[in-house]
Order: C-alpha cells, then sequence, then structure tokens
C-alpha cells in the first residue's frame, strides 16, 4: 500500500524514472531518478508519505556526480533510491530545510566530493581539518615528482 503511495506521490512530480526495484538485488522497492532541481519536491513529496531519510552518499564519475538518497519508512517497508546526476560544475540542491538530518549528509558529500548544495545553511568540512585542501573520494589523483 504504501509503495504505491510513494510511486503515485513521485509520479505526479514528472520525474526521469520512478519504477519499481528489484528488492532481492537493490535493497529497494522504488528506483527514482530526478533531476537536481527536482530534489526539494522529491523530499517533500517522501516526507508527505512519511518516509524519512536513511542516507545519503555519493559517487564520482569524470563527467557527473551522482547523488543517491535512500528514504525509507518506519511502520512499512518500502526503501526508495533517488538518484540525481550532477554536473561537476554545478551545485546540488540541499534538502536540509525539509529535513534537518540531511545537513550532516549534504556537509560530508561536500568533504569527501566537494559536492557543494544550494541553500545549506552551513557548508563546511565536517569530517576533516577545516584547513585540508582536497577532497579524499574524487577520482583525480595527480603525482608529484616526490610521488615517484
Amino acid at each position: 500500500m504504501l509503495q504505491a503511495d510513494v510511486q503515485k506521490a513521485l509520479t505526479a512530480l514528472n520525474l526521469e524514472q520512478v519504477a519499481a526495484g528489484d528488492y532481492a538485488k537493490t535493497g529497494c522497492h522504488l528506483e527514482v531518478a530526478a533531476a537536481p532541481a527536482q530534489m526539494p519536491e522529491v523530499a517533500k513529496a517522501m516526507l508527505s508519505v512519511g518516509c524519512f531519510l536513511e542516507s545519503l552518499t555519493g559517487l564520482h564519475y569524470p563527467e557527473h556526480f551522482t547523488l543517491v538518497y535512500h528514504f525509507n519508512h518506519f511502520r512499512e517497508l518500502c526503501r526508495t533510491a533517488v538518484k540525481v546526476k550532477v554536473p561537476l560544475d554545478q551545485e546540488a540542491v540541499s534538502i536540509s530545510h525539509i529535513y534537518p538530518g540531511a545537513n550532516w549528509y549534504e556537509r560530508e558529500a561536500y568533504d569527501l566530493f566537494g559536492i557543494r548544495f544550494a541553500g545549506h545553511p552551513d557548508l563546511r568540512r565536517i569530517l576533516l581539518p577545516f584547513e585540508a585542501d582536497f577532497h579524499p573520494l574524487l577520482k583525480k589523483f595527480e603525482a608529484s615528482q616526490n610521488d615517484a
């Protein structure tokens, strides 16, 4: 029942993809693809059906980042993965004003990948020292003469 409600709420947003997931393979009941600007509306829709933000992680590809948001529900299992491709030269959109717990997840994505979130209230490092000048999970490693 909840899965149908979530699917209906997300389908109304005209997202790139709202499809049933293969729970046995992926651990997700629904798999969604959205544009970065659509994330606040996706978050509002998930909140309206009683879902919580379980996690947020990032992936670095040569041409873009992919953010993966996992939403779930306490009473009825309906795990939903929302994937958002963010071009390397653009910012993602913060959902911390909708899900306050996203504040730390977004700060972690910034700290480890360098992904910026437009509208974030306090985007600064959370794990690494403030003076760090690198993002350790980027797939760009430039060797110096001393590394040879």
